[in-house]
């Protein structure tokens, strides 16, 4: 889990106060790409863990381009941000 944000509290309640939403279809982005990730990601390692055996080289490569591909998706929504001078929460 990621360290939290030293205003993250306050990050909340202003999205809380300000009714602040994202659009469906950005939610639906999100969903689609992280989660066809972390749904490989989590076979990987729980195959592991539930048979008590290491990963294998070829199955961490697969970990790691996994990863790999969540973080180009979520640079590229931060350049999308970027681009279009879009202000953040």
């Amino acid at each position: 889990m990621a360290n939290p944000l030293s205003n993250e509290q306050e990050i909340y309640e202003r999205i809380k106060k300000e009714n602040i939403t994202v659009h469906p279809l950005v939610w639906e982005l999100l969903d689609h790409h992280i989660r066809n990730d972390l749904h490989i990601i989590n076979i990987i390692i729980g195959s592991s863990v539930l048979f008590n055996q290491s990963v294998s080289v070829p199955d961490a490569k697969k970990v790691i381009d996994h990863t790999g591909q969540i973080k180009k998706f979520l640079d590229s929504i931060g350049n999308y941000i970027n681009l279009f001078n879009l202000k953040m929460p």
